[in-house]
């Protein structure tokens, strides 16, 4: 008792200032917000605060300590309705879908029940929901070690506290929060792009089943007809026209990622078989990963795997960018970041060990000239062995005692050139013999390396970068000479390797890239997903 006095002889000392301040106005107003106050410190005492049985509530604990401390000033809310600046809040909670969230992290239907039963818990749970919005929008919400949904509070380099008064001291609610999103230009341009899509489609949660065309071509066009009405991607009746249903099918392509030749192929029927809720999920994902980078360097090279993608960046600006080719299904290209350190002109390939013991074995069983006409060495305890000197009907993957190098020069599966960022996955950047691939919109089709489209356009950029002696007329005349040589960088830069199922572009679209190696899942189940909205 003696405490809840002292309490409300501080909030009395609070609005004298306010009152002294202005006319007959502002002294009713005062009084509202005195009562309104007093009343809150009430609901604090109550032992229900900030318990429902339908939610739990993150930042119980920090909230009660921000109202205590500021004399249970309201923020968000008078005496009868939210004010402007919950308004405002509330229709940034229920538009978290622009920013990558769903509301229901921020307790959204519980708000909503909470401004027509108790404005008092509504001004509460606004309070938690700031502190949860400001916290994710920065450092995400999924733990990337075991995939929950959690609240980062204990990594954050700015106070919650502080970025509150910023809005309590009348600052725009909206502009606070979005100050601590990612500033880098990939992340924005997604959320821009993915504001626009959802500007133009509903999230349906509707899934199909598109045969294959090779086995009911008809059967496949007209699910996929449905596909694409279901998806509101063409209007029921527009979809009759076969032209507008071309169209609006290419138009389907183009934002999967896929090439626009109105062919309903394999990854056509797989993008039209996931709902737009589904797409959504791929660019919630994608953004929280943005949140999870610490930093950018100014220059470095990134791999995007489902986008099929090389950047070269330097200073923010996007200096070369390739198609590649990624590992296969059975073979996939793993994440991770190293740094560039040298590039190698008519690399030698040593094969390795997992694919030099079955399909070089198979080869070498299938021809005795196998070794001869792909240019490979064998060795054996480091002595070279005469490969039709062997019994290749003896030898077994589980004996396989020999260690395969591929000589250098356009036959070689590595190209004319190699990229090298040393790495425990053994994983690097090459040219390939193999170009037909490119053509390509899904192209994994590698044993894990990146194979890489227009390789020396590239190694000319890293060169004139790098302020490099080797210049690009010196590099084509060792390529085309044959020569080997070790082009040792002056100043090495990060490489990262990604999977980012959403990008955006510069015109403010968003494009889903295929999730070719299934890996979303893992993530959406127990964070986005278990908010069922």
């Amino acid at each position: 008792m003696i405490y809840n006095s002292i309490k409300r002889i501080l909030i009395l000392a609070l609005f004298v200032t306010l009152m002294n301040c202005g006319g007959a106005e502002s002294e009713d107003v005062s009084q509202a917000e005195i009562a309104l106050s007093e009343m809150l410190m009430d609901k604090f005492d109550s032992t229900q605060f900030l318990v429902y049985e339908e939610d739990t509530v993150l930042a119980n604990s920090e909230v009660l300590a921000y109202y205590d401390a500021n004399a249970y000033l309201p923020i968000w809310t008078d005496k009868a309705d939210l004010n402007a600046t919950g308004s405002e809040f509330m229709g940034m909670i229920d538009d978290a879908y622009d920013y990558g969230f769903v509301p229901e992290m921020f307790h959204a239907k519980l708000i909503h029940k909470m401004v027509d039963s108790s404005l008092l818990d509504a001004e509460m749970l606004l309070t938690n929901a700031f502190y949860l919005y400001a916290t994710h929008i920065n450092l995400g919400c999924i733990d990337s070690s075991d995939y929950t949904y959690v609240w980062k509070k204990d990594s954050l380099t700015f106070s919650l506290d502080e970025e509150l008064d910023r809005v309590r001291n009348g600052e725009n609610v909206t502009e606070v929060i979005t100050s601590h999103q990612p500033q880098y230009w990939d992340y924005l341009q997604l959320q821009k792009g993915l504001t626009s899509f959802l500007d133009s489609f509903e999230l349906d949660t509707n899934h199909y089943e598109v045969p294959p065309f090779k086995e009911d071509s008809a059967a496949c066009y007209k699910v996929a007809k449905e596909a694409l009405i279901g998806h509101l991607y063409v209007d029921s009746s527009l979809a009759t026209n076969d032209s507008i249903f071309i169209e609006r099918l290419k138009a389907f392509q183009l934002i999967n990622g896929l090439k626009d030749d109105a062919i309903v192929g394999k990854w056509t029927g797989r993008a039209l078989a996931k709902s737009n809720r589904d797409r959504f999920y791929q660019a919630a994902l994608s953004m929280e990963k943005w949140r999870w980078k610490k930093e950018v360097p100014s220059r470095y090279i990134r791999v995007n795997i489902p986008e099929f993608s090389l950047y070269l960046i330097d200073s923010g600006d996007v200096k070369r960018k390739h198609r590649v080719v990624v590992g296969a299904y059975a073979t996939q290209t793993p994440e991770f970041q190293a740094t560039m350190q040298r590039m190698i002109t008519n690399p030698f390939w040593h094969v390795p060990y997992s694919i030099s013991s079955t399909e070089i074995l198979y080869g070498a069983r299938k021809d005795s000239a196998y070794f001869s006409k792909r240019g490979y060495k064998i060795f054996k305890s480091g002595e070279q062995v005469d490969p039709t000197s062997v019994d290749w009907s003896t030898v077994r993957q589980g004996n396989f005692p020999y260690r395969v190098r591929q000589n250098g020069g356009g036959g070689n599966s590595l190209g004319r050139i190699k990229f090298l960022f040393p790495n425990p996955h053994s994983v690097f950047v090459h040219d390939t013999p193999s170009k037909r691939l490119f053509a390509n919109d899904v192209r994994a089709y590698s044993h894990g390396c990146v194979r890489l489209h227009q390789p020396f356009d590239l190694a000319k950029s890293i060169l004139e970068l790098d302020q490099h002696k080797v210049e690009a007329d010196t590099l084509d005349s060792l390529v085309v000479r044959g020569i080997q040589r070790v082009i040792e960088l002056e100043n090495p830069f990060e490489v990262f390797i990604e999977y980012y199922t959403a990008t955006g572009d510069s015109t403010g679209n968003i494009i889903f890239h295929p999730d070719i190696y299934g890996r979303d899942e893992k993530f959406l189940t127990n964070s986005f997903k278990k908010f069922n909205f």
